[in-house]
């Protein structure tokens, strides 16, 4: 990203930053992310590209923002100290109320996204180095015989895979429930 979001952002930053972020998500819930093109989000968010491009450098690096933006809405930083199956639980509680919260925009993005399409790829590799970054920090990790990398993806593979049953497969699933397959898929949490 060229901008740099950790540094201070002008009133100014942050409205662009969240017109592009909308838009993209706006379109993503008209069309797949192959069909996006930079000049259609600028056009629709009443940007002129050379604003988009202050920022970003295509929209691959708008769709890392995006994620971005995410993780900072579900406060994933906060709990990089817990041990592990506390962490999950509670990623699994605060993805599971975003997307209630967000449930048919959620719906409607990925109807014309497909699991297998660049989107999602996107958002899943996104989550899982997430993951690794917060078992990195996680000293409970270190108990375990399977390497940490490998314990990261899993858990946020499974979790996604709760995710997806839950929302995207519209499963009326309560959190509760998602806790109990969390339980069984990821063993002796």
């Amino acid at each position: 990203m060229k901008y740099d979001i950790n540094k201070e952002l002008t009133r100014g930053a942050k409205r662009t930053l969240n017109d592009f972020k909308t838009m993209m998500f706006t379109l993503l819930s008209e069309k797949s992310f192959e069909e996006i093109t930079v000049g259609e989000l600028c056009k629709r968010a009443n940007y002129p590209r050379a604003t988009f491009y202050n920022y970003f450098e295509d929209k691959f690096d708008l769709l890392n923002y995006c994620w971005l933006w995410l993780t900072k809405e579900i406060h994933l930083e906060e709990y990089q100290c817990l041990p592990h199956d506390e962490t999950l639980h509670i990623f699994f509680d605060r993805i599971y109320d975003f997307s209630k919260e967000n449930r048919k925009k959620i719906h409607s993005v990925f109807t014309h996204n497909s699991e297998i399409g660049y989107m999602f790829s996107s958002f899943r590799n996104f989550m899982n180095s997430q993951m690794r970054n917060i078992f990195r920090t996680c000293s409970d990790a270190e108990k375990s015989i399977v390497p940490r990398e490998v314990l990261a993806d899993h858990y946020s593979n499974t979790l996604l895979l709760i995710w997806q049953w839950c929302n995207l497969k519209n499963q009326d699933c309560t959190k509760e429930q998602g806790y109990e397959y969390l339980k069984c898929l990821v063993g002796n949490m």
